[in-house]
Protein backbone atom coordinates (compact mmCIF):
# COMPACT_ATOMS: atom_id res chain seq x y z
CA UNK A 1 0.00 0.00 0.00
CA UNK A 2 1.81 3.29 -1.47
CA UNK A 3 2.19 6.01 1.28
CA UNK A 4 2.39 9.70 0.48
CA UNK A 5 5.77 10.92 1.68
CA UNK A 6 4.54 14.53 1.89
CA UNK A 7 1.99 13.75 3.87
CA UNK A 8 0.27 11.02 6.18
CA UNK A 9 -2.24 9.94 3.78
CA UNK A 10 -2.05 5.96 2.04
CA UNK A 11 -3.45 4.26 -1.09
CA UNK A 12 -4.63 1.15 -2.07
CA UNK A 13 -2.77 1.57 -5.46
CA UNK A 14 -0.26 3.82 -7.33
CA UNK A 15 -2.57 4.97 -9.31
CA UNK A 16 -4.50 6.39 -6.21
CA UNK A 17 -1.53 7.78 -5.12
CA UNK A 18 -0.16 9.54 -8.36
CA UNK A 19 -3.45 11.02 -8.23
CA UNK A 20 -2.93 12.25 -5.42
CA UNK A 21 0.64 13.92 -5.92
CA UNK A 22 -0.35 15.34 -8.60
CA UNK A 23 -3.65 17.23 -7.01
CA UNK A 24 -2.48 18.07 -3.41
CA UNK A 25 1.25 17.90 -3.69
CA UNK A 26 2.38 19.20 -7.34
CA UNK A 27 5.02 22.14 -6.21
CA UNK A 28 6.53 19.91 -3.39
CA UNK A 29 7.35 16.89 -5.89
CA UNK A 30 11.38 15.97 -6.13
CA UNK A 31 12.36 14.90 -9.83
CA UNK A 32 11.69 11.68 -9.35
CA UNK A 33 7.95 11.91 -8.19
CA UNK A 34 7.78 15.00 -10.73
CA UNK A 35 8.88 12.18 -13.23
CA UNK A 36 6.31 9.49 -12.27
CA UNK A 37 3.54 12.13 -12.27
CA UNK A 38 4.47 13.14 -15.62
CA UNK A 39 4.69 9.43 -16.97
CA UNK A 40 1.11 9.16 -15.09
CA UNK A 41 -0.37 12.01 -16.92
CA UNK A 42 1.72 11.09 -20.51
CA UNK A 43 3.45 14.26 -20.32
CA UNK A 44 6.86 13.08 -19.46
CA UNK A 45 9.63 13.85 -20.93
CA UNK A 46 11.17 10.97 -22.01
CA UNK A 47 7.43 10.55 -24.16
CA UNK A 48 8.56 13.74 -25.37
CA UNK A 49 12.19 12.80 -26.22
CA UNK A 50 10.51 9.78 -27.92
CA UNK A 51 7.59 12.08 -29.84
CA UNK A 52 10.13 14.20 -30.92
CA UNK A 53 12.33 11.67 -32.25
CA UNK A 54 9.84 9.55 -34.43
CA UNK A 55 8.97 12.65 -35.90
CA UNK A 56 12.51 14.04 -36.77
CA UNK A 57 12.31 10.14 -38.15
CA UNK A 58 9.52 10.62 -40.55
CA UNK A 59 10.34 13.56 -41.65
CA UNK A 60 13.92 12.57 -42.11
CA UNK A 61 12.53 9.54 -44.39
CA UNK A 62 10.03 11.36 -46.40
CA UNK A 63 12.84 13.83 -47.44
CA UNK A 64 15.27 11.43 -48.57
CA UNK A 65 12.20 9.88 -50.60
CA UNK A 66 11.50 13.45 -52.23
CA UNK A 67 15.49 13.31 -53.32
CA UNK A 68 15.94 9.93 -54.47
CA UNK A 69 12.59 10.76 -56.60
CA UNK A 70 14.40 14.31 -58.04
CA UNK A 71 17.46 12.52 -58.50
CA UNK A 72 15.63 9.55 -60.51
CA UNK A 73 14.05 12.55 -62.46
CA UNK A 74 17.16 13.85 -63.52
CA UNK A 75 18.87 11.04 -64.56
CA UNK A 76 16.00 10.02 -66.68
CA UNK A 77 15.70 13.17 -68.03
CA UNK A 78 19.44 12.83 -68.56
CA UNK A 79 19.26 9.75 -70.78
CA UNK A 80 17.76 8.78 -73.61
CA UNK A 81 15.55 5.53 -74.58
CA UNK A 82 18.74 3.48 -75.41
CA UNK A 83 21.08 4.50 -72.56
CA UNK A 84 22.91 6.76 -73.80
CA UNK A 85 23.14 10.33 -72.12
CA UNK A 86 21.75 13.35 -73.16
CA UNK A 87 22.96 17.08 -74.12
CA UNK A 88 21.98 20.39 -74.40
CA UNK A 89 25.31 22.37 -75.38
CA UNK A 90 26.47 25.59 -76.38
CA UNK A 91 29.37 27.43 -78.34
CA UNK A 92 30.39 29.75 -81.19
CA UNK A 93 31.21 28.83 -84.64
CA UNK A 94 33.05 31.14 -86.61
CA UNK A 95 33.84 30.63 -90.03
CA UNK A 96 36.56 33.68 -91.42
CA UNK A 97 37.03 34.34 -95.25
CA UNK A 98 39.93 36.37 -96.35
CA UNK A 99 38.99 38.41 -93.16
CA UNK A 100 35.15 38.31 -93.86
CA UNK A 101 33.52 36.60 -91.04
CA UNK A 102 30.12 34.19 -92.15
CA UNK A 103 26.81 34.83 -91.21
CA UNK A 104 25.25 31.85 -89.91
CA UNK A 105 22.04 33.96 -88.72
CA UNK A 106 20.40 32.43 -92.18
CA UNK A 107 16.71 30.42 -92.55
CA UNK A 108 19.18 27.82 -93.98
CA UNK A 109 20.92 27.04 -90.36
CA UNK A 110 18.59 26.59 -88.61
CA UNK A 111 17.33 23.56 -86.66
CA UNK A 112 13.32 24.15 -88.85
CA UNK A 113 15.37 23.61 -91.90
CA UNK A 114 18.14 20.94 -91.29
CA UNK A 115 17.32 19.09 -88.54
CA UNK A 116 20.43 17.74 -87.27
CA UNK A 117 22.10 17.58 -84.28
CA UNK A 118 24.12 20.55 -84.81
CA UNK A 119 22.25 23.38 -85.72
CA UNK A 120 21.66 27.26 -85.10
CA UNK A 121 18.34 29.14 -83.80
CA UNK A 122 17.39 32.23 -84.93
CA UNK A 123 18.30 35.40 -83.22
CA UNK A 124 21.58 33.46 -81.75
CA UNK A 125 23.93 34.82 -84.32
CA UNK A 126 26.73 32.43 -84.83
CA UNK A 127 25.86 30.52 -81.94
CA UNK A 128 25.43 27.04 -82.39
CA UNK A 129 23.43 24.48 -80.44
CA UNK A 130 24.09 20.67 -79.92
CA UNK A 131 21.36 18.30 -78.72
CA UNK A 132 20.10 16.05 -78.07
CA UNK A 133 23.28 14.03 -78.15
CA UNK A 134 27.26 14.70 -78.57
CA UNK A 135 28.75 14.71 -82.24
CA UNK A 136 32.30 15.13 -83.58
CA UNK A 137 33.63 18.41 -85.19
CA UNK A 138 33.56 16.45 -88.62
CA UNK A 139 29.82 15.39 -87.26
CA UNK A 140 28.52 18.95 -86.68
CA UNK A 141 30.19 20.27 -89.77
CA UNK A 142 28.48 17.67 -92.25
CA UNK A 143 25.30 18.48 -90.36
CA UNK A 144 25.16 22.10 -91.17
CA UNK A 145 26.21 21.18 -94.94
CA UNK A 146 30.00 22.70 -94.49
CA UNK A 147 31.93 19.56 -94.60
CA UNK A 148 35.81 19.35 -93.57
CA UNK A 149 38.66 17.56 -93.77
CA UNK A 150 42.18 17.85 -92.42
CA UNK A 151 43.22 20.54 -94.61
CA UNK A 152 39.78 21.81 -96.65
CA UNK A 153 36.01 23.11 -95.62
CA UNK A 154 33.29 23.43 -98.18
CA UNK A 155 31.01 26.12 -98.14
CA UNK A 156 27.82 26.57 -100.60
CA UNK A 157 29.80 24.29 -103.33
CA UNK A 158 33.10 25.72 -102.62
CA UNK A 159 35.67 23.75 -101.61
CA UNK A 160 39.08 25.44 -100.08
CA UNK A 161 42.08 23.22 -99.97
CA UNK A 162 44.83 24.02 -97.87
CA UNK A 163 47.27 21.86 -100.72
CA UNK A 164 45.92 24.51 -103.13
CA UNK A 165 48.53 26.80 -103.77
CA UNK A 166 48.48 30.55 -102.00
CA UNK A 167 45.12 28.53 -100.05
CA UNK A 168 45.47 28.31 -96.37
CA UNK A 169 42.85 26.59 -94.52
CA UNK A 170 43.42 26.39 -90.30
CA UNK A 171 40.89 24.33 -88.41
CA UNK A 172 40.88 24.63 -84.68
CA UNK A 173 38.49 24.50 -81.47
CA UNK A 174 39.69 27.44 -78.90
CA UNK A 175 42.84 28.19 -80.57
CA UNK A 176 44.14 24.84 -80.33
CA UNK A 177 44.23 21.92 -83.35
CA UNK A 178 42.08 19.10 -82.99
CA UNK A 179 40.97 15.89 -84.61
CA UNK A 180 38.02 15.96 -86.54
CA UNK A 181 36.71 12.69 -84.34
CA UNK A 182 37.25 15.46 -81.79
CA UNK A 183 33.79 15.83 -79.44
CA UNK A 184 32.46 18.81 -79.25
CA UNK A 185 31.74 20.22 -75.54
CA UNK A 186 29.92 23.30 -74.19
CA UNK A 187 31.38 26.45 -74.17
CA UNK A 188 33.75 25.30 -77.64
CA UNK A 189 34.42 27.72 -80.29
CA UNK A 190 35.32 26.63 -82.97
CA UNK A 191 37.32 28.63 -85.84
CA UNK A 192 37.54 28.22 -88.96
CA UNK A 193 40.15 30.41 -91.15
CA UNK A 194 39.98 30.94 -94.78
CA UNK A 195 42.72 32.82 -96.92
CA UNK A 196 43.06 32.29 -100.71
CA UNK A 197 45.04 33.75 -103.42
CA UNK A 198 42.39 36.00 -104.72
CA UNK A 199 41.45 37.45 -101.46
CA UNK A 200 37.24 37.80 -102.64
CA UNK A 201 36.09 35.81 -99.70
CA UNK A 202 32.29 35.80 -98.63
CA UNK A 203 31.84 37.75 -102.09
CA UNK A 204 33.26 34.69 -104.37
CA UNK A 205 30.97 32.31 -102.72
CA UNK A 206 27.76 34.92 -103.54
CA UNK A 207 29.25 35.40 -107.05
CA UNK A 208 29.44 31.53 -107.40
CA UNK A 209 26.63 29.69 -105.74
CA UNK A 210 22.54 30.22 -105.90
CA UNK A 211 20.83 33.56 -104.36
CA UNK A 212 17.06 33.97 -103.92
CA UNK A 213 15.50 32.90 -107.29
CA UNK A 214 16.26 36.89 -108.47
CA UNK A 215 19.99 35.55 -109.98
CA UNK A 216 19.09 36.78 -113.75
CA UNK A 217 17.39 40.26 -112.92
CA UNK A 218 20.95 40.97 -110.56
CA UNK A 219 23.31 39.34 -113.47
CA UNK A 220 21.60 41.80 -115.87
CA UNK A 221 22.18 44.87 -113.19
CA UNK A 222 25.59 43.88 -112.02
CA UNK A 223 27.63 46.25 -113.64
CA UNK A 224 26.79 48.96 -110.48
CA UNK A 225 25.56 46.64 -107.60
CA UNK A 226 28.09 44.47 -106.04
CA UNK A 227 26.90 44.99 -102.66
CA UNK A 228 23.26 43.96 -103.70
CA UNK A 229 24.84 41.03 -105.55
CA UNK A 230 26.50 40.06 -102.37
CA UNK A 231 23.56 40.61 -99.26
CA UNK A 232 21.40 38.74 -101.99
CA UNK A 233 23.72 35.78 -101.74
CA UNK A 234 23.26 35.09 -98.05
CA UNK A 235 19.43 36.27 -97.40
CA UNK A 236 17.61 33.01 -98.31
CA UNK A 237 20.08 30.45 -98.76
Amino acid sequence: MPECDYCDASFSDETAYLEHLASDHEGQLGRIDRRRVDDYRGTGGDGDDESLGLAVYGFGAILGVLVLALVGYVVMMGVSGDGESRVHDHGQLTVEIDGETFDFEQQAYYYQELGGTFHFHPGDGNVWHMHPERVTLEEAMDDITMPITDSSITIEGETYDDEDPETSVEIAVDGQAVDLDYELQDGDHIQIVVETPDGDGIDAISDDGETDGDDEETDATNSGDENANSDSGFDDD
